[in-house]
Protein backbone atom coordinates (compact mmCIF):
# COMPACT_ATOMS: atom_id res chain seq x y z
CA UNK A 1 0.00 0.00 0.00
CA UNK A 2 2.86 2.61 0.74
CA UNK A 3 4.43 1.43 -2.19
CA UNK A 4 1.47 2.46 -4.25
CA UNK A 5 1.25 5.94 -2.60
CA UNK A 6 4.91 6.30 -3.62
CA UNK A 7 4.50 5.51 -6.79
CA UNK A 8 1.49 7.44 -7.36
CA UNK A 9 3.09 10.68 -5.34
CA UNK A 10 5.90 10.10 -8.28
CA UNK A 11 3.17 10.31 -10.86
CA UNK A 12 2.24 13.71 -9.23
CA UNK A 13 5.31 15.69 -8.27
CA UNK A 14 7.46 15.89 -11.80
CA UNK A 15 5.44 19.06 -13.18
CA UNK A 16 5.64 21.01 -9.90
CA UNK A 17 9.53 19.66 -9.68
CA UNK A 18 9.89 21.00 -13.16
CA UNK A 19 7.59 23.94 -12.28
CA UNK A 20 10.02 25.13 -9.63
CA UNK A 21 12.86 24.73 -11.52
CA UNK A 22 11.90 27.14 -14.43
CA UNK A 23 10.81 29.29 -11.65
CA UNK A 24 14.00 29.26 -10.29
CA UNK A 25 16.17 29.30 -13.31
CA UNK A 26 14.30 32.18 -14.67
CA UNK A 27 15.34 34.13 -12.13
CA UNK A 28 19.16 33.42 -12.05
CA UNK A 29 19.25 34.08 -15.32
CA UNK A 30 17.46 36.98 -15.25
CA UNK A 31 20.18 38.41 -12.87
CA UNK A 32 22.93 36.64 -14.23
CA UNK A 33 22.59 38.42 -17.28
CA UNK A 34 21.26 42.05 -15.49
CA UNK A 35 24.12 42.19 -13.25
CA UNK A 36 27.06 42.11 -15.49
CA UNK A 37 25.63 45.53 -17.30
CA UNK A 38 24.61 47.01 -14.15
CA UNK A 39 28.02 47.06 -13.70
CA UNK A 40 29.57 48.16 -16.64
CA UNK A 41 26.98 50.79 -16.43
CA UNK A 42 27.98 51.87 -12.88
CA UNK A 43 31.62 51.76 -14.23
CA UNK A 44 31.42 52.88 -18.24
CA UNK A 45 34.31 52.37 -20.03
CA UNK A 46 35.83 49.76 -18.06
CA UNK A 47 35.59 45.80 -17.23
CA UNK A 48 36.86 46.49 -13.53
CA UNK A 49 33.05 45.88 -11.72
CA UNK A 50 32.27 43.03 -13.79
CA UNK A 51 35.65 41.04 -13.27
CA UNK A 52 35.53 41.73 -10.04
CA UNK A 53 32.13 40.89 -9.49
CA UNK A 54 32.75 37.38 -10.92
CA UNK A 55 36.15 36.69 -8.90
CA UNK A 56 34.59 37.49 -5.97
CA UNK A 57 31.46 35.26 -6.41
CA UNK A 58 33.90 32.27 -7.98
CA UNK A 59 36.25 32.83 -4.89
CA UNK A 60 33.38 32.55 -2.31
CA UNK A 61 32.67 29.07 -3.26
CA UNK A 62 35.78 27.80 -3.92
CA UNK A 63 35.98 28.72 -0.04
CA UNK A 64 32.57 28.12 1.10
CA UNK A 65 31.21 25.60 -1.22
CA UNK A 66 32.31 22.75 1.52
CA UNK A 67 31.13 24.55 4.24
CA UNK A 68 27.84 24.74 2.16
CA UNK A 69 27.78 21.52 1.61
CA UNK A 70 28.16 20.30 5.55
CA UNK A 71 25.68 22.34 6.30
CA UNK A 72 22.88 20.88 3.96
CA UNK A 73 24.09 17.50 5.53
CA UNK A 74 23.38 18.73 9.35
CA UNK A 75 20.20 19.71 8.17
CA UNK A 76 16.62 17.70 7.45
CA UNK A 77 15.77 18.57 3.88
CA UNK A 78 13.09 20.46 4.32
CA UNK A 79 14.16 22.97 6.48
CA UNK A 80 17.60 23.44 4.49
CA UNK A 81 15.51 23.62 1.38
CA UNK A 82 13.17 26.45 2.77
CA UNK A 83 16.27 28.31 4.51
CA UNK A 84 18.67 28.14 0.95
CA UNK A 85 15.50 29.66 -0.90
CA UNK A 86 14.66 32.42 1.38
CA UNK A 87 18.38 33.51 1.67
CA UNK A 88 18.87 33.34 -2.20
CA UNK A 89 15.58 35.07 -2.70
CA UNK A 90 15.71 37.90 -0.40
CA UNK A 91 19.71 38.45 -1.25
CA UNK A 92 19.08 39.23 -4.92
CA UNK A 93 16.18 40.92 -4.36
CA UNK A 94 17.91 43.20 -1.66
CA UNK A 95 20.76 43.44 -3.95
CA UNK A 96 18.34 44.31 -7.14
CA UNK A 97 16.67 46.86 -5.09
CA UNK A 98 20.39 48.43 -4.33
CA UNK A 99 20.72 49.09 -7.93
CA UNK A 100 17.53 50.39 -8.59
CA UNK A 101 18.40 53.04 -5.95
CA UNK A 102 21.83 53.51 -7.29
CA UNK A 103 20.57 54.52 -10.51
CA UNK A 104 17.81 56.40 -9.43
CA UNK A 105 19.71 58.46 -6.89
CA UNK A 106 22.55 58.37 -9.13
CA UNK A 107 23.57 61.68 -9.59
CA UNK A 108 23.06 62.41 -6.02
CA UNK A 109 25.47 59.57 -5.56
CA UNK A 110 28.02 60.97 -8.04
CA UNK A 111 28.18 64.31 -6.44
CA UNK A 112 31.88 65.26 -5.91
CA UNK A 113 30.69 65.66 -1.87
CA UNK A 114 29.32 61.88 -2.08
CA UNK A 115 32.26 60.69 -3.90
CA UNK A 116 31.91 57.29 -1.22
CA UNK A 117 28.16 56.72 -2.64
CA UNK A 118 29.26 54.79 -5.91
CA UNK A 119 31.84 52.35 -3.94
CA UNK A 120 29.84 51.56 -1.22
CA UNK A 121 26.92 50.65 -3.56
CA UNK A 122 29.12 48.08 -5.41
CA UNK A 123 30.40 47.03 -2.22
CA UNK A 124 26.98 46.22 -1.07
CA UNK A 125 26.18 44.42 -4.34
CA UNK A 126 29.69 42.21 -4.03
CA UNK A 127 28.35 41.20 -0.42
CA UNK A 128 24.71 40.13 -1.19
CA UNK A 129 25.68 38.96 -4.60
CA UNK A 130 28.34 36.26 -2.60
CA UNK A 131 25.02 35.77 -0.29
CA UNK A 132 23.00 35.23 -3.21
CA UNK A 133 25.57 32.94 -5.00
CA UNK A 134 26.49 30.52 -1.72
CA UNK A 135 22.46 30.32 -0.81
CA UNK A 136 22.19 29.78 -4.78
CA UNK A 137 24.70 26.89 -4.16
CA UNK A 138 22.98 25.12 -1.07
CA UNK A 139 19.31 25.68 -3.28
CA UNK A 140 21.21 23.31 -6.08
CA UNK A 141 22.81 20.61 -3.75
CA UNK A 142 19.27 20.53 -1.81
CA UNK A 143 16.95 20.14 -4.75
CA UNK A 144 19.10 18.86 -7.69
CA UNK A 145 21.76 16.36 -6.20
CA UNK A 146 19.26 15.11 -3.38
CA UNK A 147 15.78 15.67 -3.72
CA UNK A 148 15.52 14.08 -7.52
CA UNK A 149 17.59 11.33 -6.33
CA UNK A 150 15.35 10.85 -3.61
CA UNK A 151 11.96 10.87 -6.06
CA UNK A 152 13.55 8.76 -8.49
CA UNK A 153 13.95 5.93 -5.70
CA UNK A 154 16.77 3.90 -7.49
CA UNK A 155 15.37 4.53 -10.93
CA UNK A 156 18.51 5.07 -12.89
CA UNK A 157 16.19 6.03 -16.27
CA UNK A 158 13.65 7.79 -13.98
CA UNK A 159 16.74 9.90 -12.99
CA UNK A 160 18.53 10.69 -15.82
CA UNK A 161 14.72 11.76 -17.37
CA UNK A 162 14.33 13.97 -14.70
CA UNK A 163 18.24 15.33 -14.91
CA UNK A 164 17.60 15.60 -18.17
CA UNK A 165 14.13 17.24 -18.18
CA UNK A 166 16.00 20.03 -15.56
CA UNK A 167 19.06 20.57 -17.65
CA UNK A 168 16.78 21.21 -20.47
CA UNK A 169 14.72 23.87 -18.92
CA UNK A 170 18.43 25.43 -17.75
CA UNK A 171 19.43 25.40 -21.75
CA UNK A 172 16.26 26.99 -22.89
CA UNK A 173 15.96 29.97 -20.02
CA UNK A 174 19.35 30.61 -20.95
CA UNK A 175 18.31 31.30 -24.64
CA UNK A 176 15.30 33.19 -23.81
CA UNK A 177 16.11 35.49 -20.63
CA UNK A 178 18.98 37.05 -21.84
CA UNK A 179 16.44 37.80 -25.06
CA UNK A 180 13.90 39.09 -22.78
CA UNK A 181 15.61 41.28 -20.45
CA UNK A 182 17.81 43.18 -23.17
CA UNK A 183 14.65 44.11 -24.53
CA UNK A 184 13.14 45.66 -20.64
CA UNK A 185 16.46 47.47 -20.16
CA UNK A 186 16.67 49.01 -24.05
CA UNK A 187 12.61 49.55 -24.17
CA UNK A 188 12.31 50.49 -20.50
CA UNK A 189 15.24 51.24 -18.45
CA UNK A 190 17.94 49.55 -15.61
CA UNK A 191 15.42 51.29 -12.70
CA UNK A 192 12.66 49.52 -13.89
CA UNK A 193 14.44 46.29 -15.01
CA UNK A 194 16.04 46.59 -11.42
CA UNK A 195 11.95 46.77 -9.64
CA UNK A 196 10.72 43.98 -11.95
CA UNK A 197 13.81 41.47 -10.83
CA UNK A 198 13.00 42.60 -7.23
CA UNK A 199 8.96 42.03 -7.87
CA UNK A 200 9.89 38.64 -9.71
CA UNK A 201 11.82 37.55 -6.80
CA UNK A 202 9.27 37.99 -3.69
CA UNK A 203 7.06 36.49 -5.85
CA UNK A 204 8.85 33.16 -6.94
CA UNK A 205 9.69 32.78 -3.12
CA UNK A 206 6.36 32.42 -2.53
CA UNK A 207 5.31 30.15 -5.54
CA UNK A 208 8.55 27.84 -5.47
CA UNK A 209 8.27 27.35 -1.39
CA UNK A 210 4.41 26.05 -1.76
CA UNK A 211 5.36 23.66 -4.96
CA UNK A 212 8.21 22.31 -2.79
CA UNK A 213 5.99 21.91 0.04
CA UNK A 214 3.62 20.33 -1.63
CA UNK A 215 6.24 17.94 -2.95
CA UNK A 216 7.57 17.22 0.58
CA UNK A 217 4.15 16.44 1.74
CA UNK A 218 3.05 13.74 -1.03
CA UNK A 219 6.37 11.97 -1.27
CA UNK A 220 6.57 11.10 2.46
CA UNK A 221 10.48 9.21 1.70
CA UNK A 222 11.83 12.75 1.57
CA UNK A 223 11.69 13.35 5.48
CA UNK A 224 13.61 10.28 5.80
CA UNK A 225 17.25 11.46 6.39
CA UNK A 226 20.21 9.55 7.55
CA UNK A 227 22.01 11.72 10.33
CA UNK A 228 24.32 9.00 11.52
CA UNK A 229 28.23 9.43 10.57
CA UNK A 230 28.67 5.87 10.13
CA UNK A 231 30.37 6.94 6.58
CA UNK A 232 31.92 10.20 7.68
CA UNK A 233 33.82 7.93 10.51
CA UNK A 234 35.62 5.72 8.55
CA UNK A 235 36.35 7.87 6.02
CA UNK A 236 37.97 10.49 8.44
CA UNK A 237 39.70 7.27 10.37
CA UNK A 238 41.04 6.54 7.00
CA UNK A 239 42.58 9.93 6.43
CA UNK A 240 44.25 9.74 9.61
CA UNK A 241 45.63 6.83 9.28
CA UNK A 242 47.00 8.33 5.86
CA UNK A 243 48.28 11.44 7.61
CA UNK A 244 49.55 9.66 10.83
CA UNK A 245 46.89 11.59 13.14
CA UNK A 246 45.04 9.02 15.19
CA UNK A 247 42.95 11.53 17.62
CA UNK A 248 42.09 14.48 15.32
CA UNK A 249 39.22 12.81 13.63
CA UNK A 250 37.24 13.60 17.45
CA UNK A 251 37.72 16.88 17.57
CA UNK A 252 35.47 17.32 13.90
CA UNK A 253 32.90 15.61 15.84
CA UNK A 254 29.48 17.62 16.47
CA UNK A 255 30.14 19.58 19.91
CA UNK A 256 26.66 20.14 22.20
CA UNK A 257 24.74 23.48 22.15
CA UNK A 258 26.57 23.73 25.61
CA UNK A 259 30.58 23.41 25.01
CA UNK A 260 29.79 25.52 21.55
CA UNK A 261 28.72 28.55 24.07
CA UNK A 262 31.92 27.91 25.69
CA UNK A 263 34.48 28.45 22.17
CA UNK A 264 35.64 31.79 21.33
CA UNK A 265 35.76 33.74 17.88
CA UNK A 266 38.93 32.42 17.49
CA UNK A 267 38.04 28.55 18.53
CA UNK A 268 34.92 28.69 16.46
CA UNK A 269 37.14 30.03 13.15
CA UNK A 270 39.35 27.28 13.69
CA UNK A 271 36.72 24.60 13.69
CA UNK A 272 35.03 25.92 10.68
CA UNK A 273 38.26 25.42 9.08
CA UNK A 274 38.83 22.36 10.65
CA UNK A 275 35.46 21.31 8.79
CA UNK A 276 36.33 22.97 5.37
CA UNK A 277 39.62 20.34 5.21
CA UNK A 278 38.05 17.66 6.54
CA UNK A 279 35.10 18.09 3.64
CA UNK A 280 37.70 18.33 0.77
CA UNK A 281 39.68 14.97 2.80
CA UNK A 282 35.90 13.63 2.64
CA UNK A 283 35.61 14.07 -1.17
CA UNK A 284 39.62 13.23 -1.87
CA UNK A 285 39.31 9.58 -0.22
CA UNK A 286 36.03 8.71 -1.41
CA UNK A 287 35.75 6.27 -4.56
CA UNK A 288 33.89 9.14 -6.44
CA UNK A 289 36.50 11.98 -6.45
CA UNK A 290 37.89 10.39 -10.34
CA UNK A 291 35.07 11.30 -12.00
CA UNK A 292 34.19 14.45 -10.26
CA UNK A 293 37.79 15.71 -10.96
CA UNK A 294 36.85 14.80 -14.58
CA UNK A 295 34.00 16.93 -14.67
CA UNK A 296 36.12 20.02 -12.88
CA UNK A 297 38.72 19.45 -15.84
CA UNK A 298 35.93 21.05 -18.39
CA UNK A 299 35.77 24.36 -16.17
CA UNK A 300 39.60 25.11 -17.23
CA UNK A 301 38.78 25.64 -20.76
CA UNK A 302 38.16 28.96 -22.76
CA UNK A 303 36.25 26.54 -25.85
CA UNK A 304 33.16 27.64 -24.68
CA UNK A 305 30.61 30.70 -25.55
CA UNK A 306 31.54 32.71 -22.37
CA UNK A 307 32.93 36.46 -22.39
CA UNK A 308 36.78 35.47 -23.74
CA UNK A 309 36.11 33.20 -26.62
CA UNK A 310 33.38 35.64 -27.69
CA UNK A 311 35.65 38.42 -27.40
CA UNK A 312 38.18 36.72 -29.75
CA UNK A 313 36.29 35.87 -32.54
CA UNK A 314 34.98 39.24 -32.21
CA UNK A 315 38.29 41.03 -32.40
CA UNK A 316 39.02 38.38 -35.85
CA UNK A 317 36.32 39.94 -37.20
CA UNK A 318 32.88 38.06 -36.54
CA UNK A 319 29.89 40.04 -36.97
CA UNK A 320 27.83 40.75 -33.58
CA UNK A 321 25.03 38.61 -35.25
CA UNK A 322 27.01 35.94 -36.48
CA UNK A 323 28.21 35.44 -32.69
CA UNK A 324 24.92 35.90 -31.60
CA UNK A 325 23.53 32.83 -34.35
CA UNK A 326 26.59 30.68 -33.64
CA UNK A 327 25.44 31.14 -29.51
CA UNK A 328 22.10 29.64 -30.44
CA UNK A 329 23.30 26.97 -32.30
CA UNK A 330 25.53 25.86 -29.74
CA UNK A 331 22.43 25.90 -26.95
CA UNK A 332 20.52 23.92 -29.66
CA UNK A 333 23.46 21.41 -29.22
CA UNK A 334 22.84 21.07 -25.66
CA UNK A 335 19.09 20.77 -25.73
CA UNK A 336 20.03 17.69 -28.45
CA UNK A 337 22.42 16.33 -25.79
CA UNK A 338 20.16 16.79 -22.73
CA UNK A 339 17.99 15.02 -24.56
CA UNK A 340 19.56 12.28 -25.70
CA UNK A 341 20.86 11.73 -22.23
CA UNK A 342 17.77 9.71 -21.22
CA UNK A 343 17.82 7.59 -24.04
CA UNK A 344 21.37 6.37 -24.14
CA UNK A 345 21.24 5.99 -20.24
CA UNK A 346 18.66 3.17 -20.77
CA UNK A 347 20.36 2.04 -23.73
CA UNK A 348 24.19 1.99 -22.23
CA UNK A 349 23.78 3.07 -18.57
CA UNK A 350 25.14 5.85 -17.05
CA UNK A 351 29.00 5.63 -16.53
CA UNK A 352 29.44 4.04 -20.42
CA UNK A 353 26.91 6.98 -21.32
CA UNK A 354 29.67 9.44 -19.57
CA UNK A 355 32.82 7.41 -20.69
CA UNK A 356 30.87 8.47 -24.92
CA UNK A 357 30.04 12.20 -23.64
CA UNK A 358 33.14 12.89 -22.93
CA UNK A 359 35.05 10.90 -25.81
CA UNK A 360 32.67 13.25 -28.02
CA UNK A 361 33.51 16.41 -26.78
CA UNK A 362 37.11 15.51 -26.92
CA UNK A 363 36.55 14.38 -30.44
CA UNK A 364 35.05 17.55 -31.78
CA UNK A 365 37.60 19.85 -29.80
CA UNK A 366 40.52 18.34 -32.06
CA UNK A 367 38.46 20.79 -34.62
CA UNK A 368 39.90 23.60 -32.27
CA UNK A 369 43.20 22.18 -31.97
CA UNK A 370 43.61 22.46 -35.69
CA UNK A 371 42.48 26.00 -35.94
CA UNK A 372 45.71 26.75 -34.44
CA UNK A 373 47.67 25.46 -37.49
CA UNK A 374 45.59 26.50 -40.35
CA UNK A 375 45.55 29.76 -42.63
CA UNK A 376 44.42 32.66 -40.91
CA UNK A 377 45.14 32.02 -37.38
CA UNK A 378 46.71 34.57 -35.27
CA UNK A 379 48.75 32.48 -33.50
CA UNK A 380 52.40 33.47 -32.47
CA UNK A 381 54.18 31.50 -30.04
CA UNK A 382 56.78 34.62 -30.03
CA UNK A 383 54.35 37.06 -28.56
CA UNK A 384 54.49 35.11 -25.36
CA UNK A 385 57.42 37.39 -24.07
CA UNK A 386 54.89 40.74 -25.24
CA UNK A 387 53.79 41.65 -21.68
CA UNK A 388 51.44 44.83 -23.34
CA UNK A 389 47.64 43.83 -21.81
CA UNK A 390 44.95 42.94 -24.66
CA UNK A 391 42.00 44.88 -25.66
CA UNK A 392 39.98 43.05 -27.57
CA UNK A 393 38.43 46.01 -29.36
CA UNK A 394 42.02 47.64 -29.77
CA UNK A 395 42.64 46.43 -33.33
CA UNK A 396 39.18 45.27 -34.14
CA UNK A 397 38.72 47.64 -37.79
CA UNK A 398 42.77 46.16 -38.78
CA UNK A 399 41.67 42.51 -38.35
CA UNK A 400 38.20 42.74 -39.21
CA UNK A 401 37.72 41.55 -43.07
CA UNK A 402 37.26 44.22 -45.29
CA UNK A 403 37.91 45.20 -49.30
CA UNK A 404 41.16 45.74 -48.81
CA UNK A 405 41.74 42.07 -47.57
CA UNK A 406 39.49 40.54 -49.79
CA UNK A 407 42.19 37.93 -50.96
CA UNK A 408 43.15 36.75 -47.66
CA UNK A 409 39.00 36.19 -46.77
CA UNK A 410 39.23 32.47 -47.08
CA UNK A 411 41.90 31.95 -44.96
CA UNK A 412 41.09 34.04 -42.22
CA UNK A 413 37.68 32.11 -42.22
CA UNK A 414 39.23 28.88 -42.65
CA UNK A 415 40.77 29.00 -39.22
CA UNK A 416 37.90 31.07 -36.92
CA UNK A 417 35.51 28.47 -38.96
CA UNK A 418 37.12 25.54 -37.60
CA UNK A 419 37.10 26.86 -34.35
CA UNK A 420 33.27 27.84 -33.53
CA UNK A 421 32.38 24.67 -35.41
CA UNK A 422 34.60 22.67 -32.96
CA UNK A 423 33.20 24.77 -30.15
CA UNK A 424 29.28 23.97 -31.19
CA UNK A 425 29.79 20.64 -31.63
CA UNK A 426 31.45 19.77 -28.64
CA UNK A 427 28.28 20.99 -26.47
CA UNK A 428 26.29 17.52 -27.46
CA UNK A 429 29.45 16.00 -25.75
CA UNK A 430 29.79 18.38 -22.71
CA UNK A 431 26.49 17.95 -21.53
CA UNK A 432 25.87 14.15 -21.84
CA UNK A 433 29.31 14.02 -19.68
CA UNK A 434 27.96 17.03 -17.49
CA UNK A 435 24.52 15.08 -16.74
CA UNK A 436 26.24 11.33 -16.27
CA UNK A 437 28.59 12.89 -13.85
CA UNK A 438 26.37 14.85 -11.77
CA UNK A 439 24.54 12.08 -11.82
CA UNK A 440 26.92 9.56 -10.12
CA UNK A 441 27.44 11.85 -7.56
CA UNK A 442 23.81 12.16 -6.91
CA UNK A 443 24.37 8.35 -5.68
CA UNK A 444 26.41 9.17 -3.31
CA UNK A 445 25.80 8.11 0.51
CA UNK A 446 23.18 9.79 1.95
CA UNK A 447 24.98 11.35 4.82
CA UNK A 448 27.71 12.42 3.18
CA UNK A 449 26.11 13.63 -0.20
CA UNK A 450 25.62 17.21 0.67
CA UNK A 451 29.13 17.52 1.61
CA UNK A 452 30.43 15.84 -1.35
CA UNK A 453 28.36 17.76 -3.64
CA UNK A 454 29.40 21.63 -1.90
CA UNK A 455 32.88 20.51 -2.55
CA UNK A 456 32.87 19.42 -6.01
CA UNK A 457 31.12 22.76 -6.71
CA UNK A 458 34.39 24.15 -4.93
CA UNK A 459 37.00 22.46 -7.02
CA UNK A 460 34.58 23.59 -10.66
CA UNK A 461 34.87 27.07 -9.22
CA UNK A 462 38.62 26.63 -8.55
CA UNK A 463 39.22 25.32 -12.28
CA UNK A 464 37.11 28.32 -13.33
CA UNK A 465 39.17 30.35 -11.42
CA UNK A 466 42.44 29.12 -13.31
CA UNK A 467 41.15 29.62 -16.17
CA UNK A 468 40.73 33.52 -15.58
CA UNK A 469 44.02 33.36 -14.57
CA UNK A 470 46.11 31.77 -17.47
CA UNK A 471 43.92 34.70 -19.78
CA UNK A 472 45.47 37.09 -17.56
CA UNK A 473 48.91 35.56 -18.38
CA UNK A 474 48.52 35.21 -21.86
CA UNK A 475 45.91 37.91 -22.86
CA UNK A 476 46.85 38.43 -26.71
CA UNK A 477 45.25 36.96 -29.49
CA UNK A 478 48.37 35.85 -31.17
CA UNK A 479 48.47 33.39 -27.53
CA UNK A 480 45.24 32.37 -27.86
CA UNK A 481 46.29 29.55 -29.35
CA UNK A 482 47.75 28.72 -26.43
CA UNK A 483 45.09 28.74 -24.49
CA UNK A 484 43.10 26.31 -26.73
CA UNK A 485 45.85 23.67 -26.44
CA UNK A 486 45.74 24.11 -22.56
CA UNK A 487 42.21 23.95 -23.16
CA UNK A 488 42.31 20.87 -25.11
CA UNK A 489 44.64 19.11 -22.75
CA UNK A 490 42.50 20.09 -19.48
CA UNK A 491 39.19 18.18 -21.12
CA UNK A 492 41.41 14.99 -22.32
CA UNK A 493 42.61 14.82 -19.01
CA UNK A 494 39.34 14.98 -17.62
CA UNK A 495 38.29 12.39 -19.70
CA UNK A 496 40.90 10.05 -18.55
CA UNK A 497 40.16 10.45 -15.15
CA UNK A 498 36.50 9.51 -16.15
CA UNK A 499 37.70 6.70 -18.00
CA UNK A 500 39.68 5.56 -14.82
CA UNK A 501 36.79 6.11 -12.28
CA UNK A 502 35.17 3.87 -14.95
CA UNK A 503 37.41 1.03 -15.20
CA UNK A 504 37.19 1.10 -11.14
CA UNK A 505 33.80 0.57 -11.02
CA UNK A 506 33.75 -2.16 -14.04
CA UNK A 507 36.38 -4.40 -11.69
CA UNK A 508 34.59 -3.92 -8.56
CA UNK A 509 31.66 -4.96 -10.54
CA UNK A 510 33.26 -7.80 -11.19
CA UNK A 511 35.20 -8.75 -8.28
CA UNK A 512 31.56 -8.74 -6.50
CA UNK A 513 30.09 -10.88 -9.47
CA UNK A 514 33.28 -13.26 -9.34
CA UNK A 515 32.53 -13.70 -5.19
CA UNK A 516 29.15 -14.26 -5.62
CA UNK A 517 29.51 -16.87 -7.99
CA UNK A 518 32.30 -18.09 -5.77
CA UNK A 519 29.74 -18.27 -2.69
CA UNK A 520 26.68 -19.80 -4.91
CA UNK A 521 29.03 -22.34 -6.03
CA UNK A 522 30.00 -23.30 -2.12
Amino acid sequence: MAENYAENALRKTPWKLYASRLISSWGDRMWSFAVGLFMIELSPGSLKLPAIYGLTLSLSVVVCGPAVGRWVDRNQRWRAARISLAVLNSAVALCALCVALTFYFRAQIEDKGNSWGTPLACSLILVLGSCAKLASLASSIVISKDWIFILADGDQEQLARMNSACRTIDLATNIIVPTAVGQMMYFLSHIVTATIIVAWNVIAFVVEILLLWHIYREYPKLAIKKTDSRKKDALLRDVDKKSGQHDDSQQFKTCDQNSRRDLTIYQRLVQRLQGVWMSRAIYFNHEIKNAGLGLACLYMTVLGFDQITTSFAYSQGVPEHVLGTIGSLGSAFGLLGSIAFPFMVGRLGVLRTGLYGFGMEVTCLTLCVASVWTPGSPFDPHAVINSTIYDPFRDRNSTKISSDHADHTDDLYTSIILLMAGITAARLGLWIADLSVNQILQGVEDEIRGTINGVQISMNMLFDTCKFVLVIILPLPETFGILICISFIAVFSGWMLYASYYRQQQKRRSDHHDTRRRVTLT
